[in-house]
């Protein structure tokens, strides 16, 4: 693809403890065949070689700009990669993930031509354990999503009923629309992407879907997601809700409602069926004002259900 105009796009790259990752993360990205970019690679205080590897890469690369801070969460590690950004395009990648080489060209070349705010593609997953196998890619929505269609608004939130991915390593999006809308990632939260993906996509008005798996999604043992478990999965989870349900007063517009709505029994069913303290959880979920009733006996007899059937 040609790209008529090269803008810069700033890649954003979080890092704590990922030694055994970070060369192939850093390699995929200076290695992009789209060469205007910087990187920006906030080392959220690594206690292992992690600095070191940093240091090595911007004395090599100059687009590299290494952020040293002490350790505050992924969503601080993002937010003060977003407030360093000059780019007119941000991009997030994990940096015990990668992309492939031609997966910024791409984009952004179709985010020029027609004027995108956000271009959403797929991703391939992969076991860092290779004798176990990927049975289903959750991270393709190809059959959902039409390829080349520049979907409005709403078009795009309607989508996003059925397709939504939270994962903010799955799109590039345009710097003004975070700088208009103030959109940050939420200090402290666990799961921030949940709620910042999804207020991202409430602002989106023009956007496009490439299905081609560019980017290279790793499941290990000790990552954040995997080690999270029990009630500390259950209260970030209760909070992220807690924090979409406060969406509906600012959102009016039927579409909208209708995706955060969606967000908030896909939050209530997933509190529903973690393994905690039952009556903790009852008690919680009690308090949930988001959900009628009738919403709540329903998924209450789901999980019933399926405990019944174990």
């Amino acid at each position: 693809m040609i790209v008529m105009t090269s803008p810069l796009v700033s890649i954003i790259i979080p890092v704590y403890n990922v030694e055994a990752y970070l060369e192939e993360c850093l390699d995929s990205v200076v290695n992009q065949t789209y060469k205007n970019i910087e990187v920006i690679a906030v080392n959220d205080g690594s206690t292992d070689s992690s600095p070191e590897i940093l240091n090595r890469y911007k004395k090599k690369y100059e687009n590299i700009k290494v952020i040293n801070q002490r350790n505050s969460g992924l969503a601080a590690a993002r937010n003060r990669g977003i407030a360093e950004a000059t780019g007119k395009y941000i991009y997030f990648l994990d940096s015990d993930d990668y992309i492939l080489p031609e997966t910024v060209e791409n984009i952004i070349g179709k985010m020029e031509k027609y004027e995108l705010d956000l271009v959403r593609f797929g991703a391939q997953p992969f076991y860092e354990d290779k004798s176990v196998k990927i049975v289903r890619n959750l991270y393709d929505y190809s059959k959902i999503f039409q390829e080349g269609k520049i979907y409005n608004k709403y078009e795009f939130l309607r989508a996003n009923i059925k397709g939504f991915a939270a994962s903010a390593c799955l799109y590039i999006v345009k710097a003004e629309v975070l700088e208009k809308h103030n959109l940050q990632f939420k200090p402290g939260l666990l799961h921030e992407d949940e709620l910042f993906t999804l207020k991202l996509f409430l602002y989106i008005n023009r956007a496009m879907y490439d299905p081609n798996l560019y980017y290279m999604r790793r499941y290990r043992s000790g990552s954040i997601m995997t080690s999270i478990k029990g009630k500390k999965d259950f209260d970030a989870y209760y909070e992220v809700l807690s924090e979409i349900i406060k969406l509906r007063t600012k959102f009016k517009h039927p579409d909208e409602i209708r995706l955060i709505n969606k967000r908030i029994r896909t939050m209530y069913r997933i509190l529903m069926l973690k393994q905690i303290d039952e009556v903790y959880k009852k008690e919680m979920l009690d308090r949930i004002m988001g959900l009628s009733g009738w919403e709540k006996f329903y998924f209450k007899m789901q999980y019933q259900g399926k405990e019944f059937v174990k």
